[in-house]
C-alpha cells in the first residue's frame, strides 16, 4: 500500500478531488483551492524537469592525472547551462569503479547560472588508492518541493586516473649499513680492498705486507699503506602483502594500511639513498625506479599466488648482509609466514616484520596483531608494528 502512496499520486488524487467537487458545488473557494493545489502541483513536476534541461557536464580527458588519496582531486568536470534560467539545488553523482569496487561521489551544486560552469573537480576525494575508471555520471534535481527527482544520465565517459596512496611516517629501526655492491649501481665510498685508490697513510704494526706501495715508500723513506676505495650501497628489499578479497579497496582496513606502510618505509629508503627494491603479487620482477614506486603501489592487486612466492623470490635474490622489509596486515597467518621467514633469514639478511592495523582500531584486528608480533619475536625475528 505504501508503495502506491507516493507523493505524486496523492497531489494527483488530491487534484481530481478537489476538481470535482468544484465542479459539483460551483463554489468559488473550492475553485480557488484547487487552482492554488493545481499550480503547486505544477511546479513541482515542472520545476525539477527545467532545472535539468540545457544542463549538462563536460568532462575533459584525465588521463595521466595522479592524485593523493584523501586530497581534493581537480578532474576538469565542468557544469554547463545553457537555458536563460538558472537551476537550483542539482546533485552530481560520479561513479568510479576500480578493482570489483564501485565508489560513489556526490556533491550538490545550490545554484547553476546560464553561462557560467562551476567546476567540480576539486569538489572529488578518493579515500582509497587505487587506478579508478569514470563509469557514470548522473544527474538529479527535486527542487522546489521534492515531489519528483528529475534525472539525466550522461553517455560513458572514458576517464582515468591513478590514486597514490599516502605515505605513513615511519621511523626504521635499523641502521642504514652498506652493503657489497660489485656492479656499482648506487655507491657510496668507504675503504676497503678494490683497484681504486683511496688515500695513502704510514704503515702500522700489524698491517698487511701486501698493502704497502712500494713506490710511496721509496720515495718518502718509511713503509706507506694503500687504501683503496671499495664500492657498496644501502640496500633495502621491501616485501608488501596486497589485500585480497572484501579489504582491496577498503580505505579503513588493515590490508590497505599495509600498502601505506609499504609507501612510508620506502619514502624513508630512499631519503637515505638506499637502493631499493619493491616485490608486489602483480609483477614478476621488482620495481626499482624511485619514481615508480608510488605508481605500482597505487595499482596492487592480488594475482591468485598468494603472498608467500613473493617472498620466495626475494629470498631467491637477497645477498648477506641486506636488509629485508617485510610488510603485512594483522590478519597474515603466523606459523605459514614464520616459516617462510626462515629460508630468507638463512641468507644471512636481516629481517623487519611490519604489522599494519586497521583504522577502525576493532580489538579483535589489534588480538590477531599482537599474537602475529609475539610469534614472530619468539621465532627471532624484529618486528614493527605501526597504527595509522
Amino acid at each position: 500500500m505504501e508503495r502506491w502512496l507516493s507523493k505524486s499520486r496523492v497531489l494527483l488524487g488530491l487534484c481530481a478531488v478537489l476538481l470535482m467537487a468544484a465542479l459539483n458545488r460551483q463554489d468559488p473557494m473550492v475553485y480557488a483551492m484547487f487552482l492554488f493545489l493545481g499550480v503547486v502541483s505544477v511546479l513541482g513536476f515542472l520545476l525539477p524537469w527545467l532545472s535539468l534541461r540545457s544542463t549538462t557536464v563536460r568532462l575533459d580527458s584525465a588521463a595521466g592525472i595522479e592524485v593523493m588519496e584523501g586530497a581534493d582531486c581537480n578532474l576538469n568536470i565542468l557544469v554547463e547551462r545553457t537555458a536563460p534560467w538558472p537551476a537550483f539545488m542539482v546533485d552530481i553523482e560520479t561513479e568510479w569503479e576500480w578493482a570489483s569496487q564501485r565508489i560513489v561521489l556526490s556533491q550538490t551544486v545550490p545554484v547553476i547560472r546560464a553561462g557560467r560552469a562551476p567546476d567540480l573537480g576539486r569538489l572529488i576525494q578518493f579515500p582509497c588508492r587505487g587506478r579508478y575508471e569514470l563509469i557514470a555520471v548522473r544527474l538529479s534535481s527535486g527542487f522546489p518541493l521534492g515531489l519528483v527527482r528529475a534525472r539525466h544520465t550522461l553517455s560513458r565517459p572514458q576517464i582515468h586516473l591513478r590514486v597514490l596512496p599516502a605515505a605513513q611516517p615511519v621511523q626504521w629501526p635499523l641502521p642504514w649499513d652498506i652493503t657489497e655492491d660489485p656492479q656499482g649501481e648506487l655507491t657510496t665510498r668507504r675503504m676497503g680492498q678494490s683497484f681504486e685508490l683511496g688515500m695513502l697513510r704510514p704503515y702500522q704494526h700489524g698491517d698487511s705486507v701486501g698493502r704497502v706501495s712500494w713506490r710511496a715508500s721509496a720515495r718518502v723513506g718509511e713503509l706507506v699503506i694503500q687504501h683503496f676505495q671499495q664500492s657498496g650501497s644501502v640496500r633495502l628489499r621491501v616485501a608488501v602483502e596486497v589485500p585480497h578479497g572484501t579489504s582491496l579497496g577498503d580505505a579503513t582496513g588493515a590490508g590497505e594500511q599495509a600498502i601505506r606502510l609499504a609507501a612510508g618505509i620506502c619514502q624513508a629508503a630512499l631519503n637515505n639513498s638506499a637502493q631499493l627494491f619493491l616485490y608486489l603479487e602483480h609483477q614478476t620482477e621488482p620495481v626499482r625506479d624511485a619514481s615508480a614506486i608510488l605508481p605500482a603501489l597505487a595499482e596492487a592487486e592480488p594475482s591468485g599466488n598468494g603472498f608467500f612466492p613473493v617472498l620466495a623470490r626475494v629470498t631467491h635474490a637477497t645477498a648477506p648482509g641486506e636488509q629485508v622489509a617485510v610488510v603485512v596486515s594483522s590478519t597474515c597467518p603466523g606459523p605459514e609466514l614464520v616459516f617462510a621467514l626462515g629460508a630468507l633469514a638463512a641468507q644471512g639478511c636481516r629481517v623487519v616484520v611490519c604489522i599494519a592495523l586497521g583504522r577502525r582500531k576493532v580489538p579483535l584486528e589489534l588480538a590477531q596483531a599482537k599474537a602475529l608480533q609475539k610469534a614472530l619475536q619468539q621465532a627471532g625475528f624484529a618486528t614493527l608494528m605501526e597504527a595509522p
